[in-house]
């Protein structure tokens, strides 16, 4: 042994303040990025084992393969049902299945509208058909898109078993299953089951909107930390909205150490960042890299059409339910005299029943808070947040003047700037003008009021609230945004209600293109264009509508 090197190395290790242990000497992991670069600073020389070497390329090196084929049943699935994969989610994919085959753990970061859940959603059924793994895996997400969840993965991974573990009813013994349950769960719901959730060992833990842990002394934090995953997900747009200690916290549920204790990051990450130190942003880049995979709609966007229109779907809460389980009993006239074949008027009915799947408050006109009442109104405002995060506009349309009151209050009380058009605005075109220049992140519109003749290109995303009887009225509105002179992709969300009129009607929507005439001109007119049938199918209760099958 060269006695000299030996006396060098001390001398480093001393300077590097190592902290001398039976086993060796210990250095404080945010020291460096990398085992390399350790051994360089202590005057060392690299012994590494071909397969680490492969390894190391390919943590440093790992390029997406945006021409990745999935299994032959998913790709044969996905043919089925006209699903074509964007190269850039075909290179996501590719990705994330390396994770799980490197026993790594990361975030998907794609911009808003991209597809992070279909990526997960294939990623996750890779992953069971490659392993044949039958434990049960968990996606902890809002409340607000869990039926989003349930849908997607329906589709996309049609031989799953999600189940939707919230609400009074759940059951927690589904994880005990021999075959595999994917659950679907709430942040909220976890935390207050995490004694439970905690004793499970889970093939996948899936987080939607991972910016709900940013918080790292926040008890959901807390709990999700707690659950036992062989891989572990995090999805979120927005992965550091304020400082950088939010991604720590998420990290620290993806690789519990790689970025250190909390005050070591805060000292030798935060610190430096906030006081501009580019050479703590670049040393905080390079250990996070291999494990976060990035792309804005800029990067992708040769491959995205110019409008991208994608449907959004929540479930009633349980005033929302009792509210439309009264009105249809006060109304059950109405479906009798269809049955005897009486021309009736089911406007008001109807009208009543959309009103209750926005919002309690429109029906109840009570003072109560806004929030946690609808998910179909807490998913339009956590949307419109979301967008003004990301500096882009939007326009909101709905029917109905009491929803864009809700909405206005729910705004400011977030301080959102917005305008607000409808059919007693007088200064519309200052208003526009205002929009258009940047001025407000949000245009809120009843849908008849701004139909024709306005432009709102400054936007590049539209959401629908609520489902307008003729689908030529929401094409109408929706080219407010997309038309001439817009040069971005536009994202057209439209918010629906499963298990109630809205899902009913939006099928009818698929065949049948003039709405208005079909439906009102034979209630009130008494031309009858649509069968009893279809009437009586609209206004089926709501518990019929749970008995049926995706």
């Amino acid at each position: 042994i060269d006695q000299q090197i030996v006396e060098q190395t001390e001398e480093s290790l001393k300077t590097l303040n190592a902290e001398s242990t039976d086993f060796g000497y210990r250095v404080a992991v945010t020291e460096f990025d990398s085992l390399e670069e350790f051994i360089a600073a202590i005057g060392g020389e690299e012994r590494l084992s071909e397969e680490y070497k492969q390894f190391r390329d390919q943590l440093t090196g790992f390029e997406p393969n945006h021409d990745f084929r999935l299994t032959d049943t998913i790709e044969i699935d996905l043919k089925n049902t006209s699903i074509n994969l964007r190269p850039y989610q075909r290179g996501g994919i590719h990705w994330l299945d390396w994770l799980r085959r490197s026993y790594l753990h990361g975030v998907l970061a794609d911009d808003m509208g991209l597809g992070k859940t279909l990526q997960a959603v294939c990623t996750l059924r890779m992953g069971y058909e490659h392993t044949g793994n039958n434990q049960p895996s968990l996606i902890v997400c809002p409340r607000s898109v869990i039926t989003h969840w349930d849908r997607e993965l329906r589709r996309f991974f049609p031989q799953s078993r999600p189940y939707r573990y919230h609400g009074s009813q759940r059951e927690l013994s589904v994880f005990y299953s021999t075959v595999p349950y994917i659950g679907i769960t709430t942040y909220e719901t976890l935390t207050n089951d995490i004694e439970h959730l905690s004793r499970l060992n889970f093939f996948y833990v899936i987080l939607d909107e991972a910016t709900y842990i940013k918080n790292p002394n926040a008890k959901r934090t807390q709990a999700i930390k707690k659950l036992n995953a062989t891989h572990r997900l995090a999805l979120s747009g927005t992965p550091v909205e304020n400082s950088p200690s939010e991604l720590w916290s998420i990290f620290d549920f993806l690789l519990p150490g790689h970025l250190g204790k909390y005050y070591t990051f805060k000292r030798v990450f935060e610190d430096k960042i906030a006081s501009r130190e580019s050479s703590a942003t670049v040393r905080l880049g390079r250990k996070i890299r291999p494990f976060i995979l990035r792309r804005l709609k800029e990067d992708v966007a040769k491959d995205l059409p110019k409008k991208i229109e994608i449907d959004e779907w929540c479930s009633l809460t349980e005033e929302q339910k009792q509210i439309y389980g009264a009105i249809q009993g006060r109304y059950k006239h109405v479906g009798e005299a269809l049955r005897r074949g009486e021309n009736v008027n089911i406007l008001p009915l109807l009208t009543k029943l959309k009103q209750t799947c926005d919002h309690p408050r429109i029906i109840t006109k009570d003072a109560r808070p806004l929030h946690n009442r609808s998910n179909k109104f807490d998913w339009v405002v956590d949307k419109i947040e979301e967008i003004a995060n990301l500096e882009q506009q939007v326009v909101v349309f709905t029917h109905f003047l009491d929803m864009l009151s809700l909405l206005e209050s729910a705004l400011v009380e977030r301080k959102i700037s917005f305008i607000r058009i409808d059919g007693s605005t007088t200064n519309r075109q200052e208003l526009i003008d205002d929009f258009n220049s940047g001025q407000s992140t949000s245009a809120l519109c009843s849908i008849k009021a701004v139909a024709h003749g306005i432009n709102l290109t400054s936007a590049n995303h539209v959401i629908h609230a609520d489902r307008w009887w003729n689908p030529a009225v929401e094409d109408q509105a929706t080219d407010r945004v997309h038309r001439i002179g817009q040069e971005q992709t536009v994202y057209v969300y439209r918010i629906l209600t499963e298990g109630t009129l809205e899902e009913r009607i939006d099928r009818l929507l698929e065949s049948k293109r003039d709405l208005a005439d079909q439906i009102i001109g034979a209630t009130v007119k008494g031309t009858r264009k649509w069968t009893r049938a279809e009437l009586l199918e609209i206004l089926r209760p709501l518990d019929e509508f749970e008995d049926d099958s995706y």
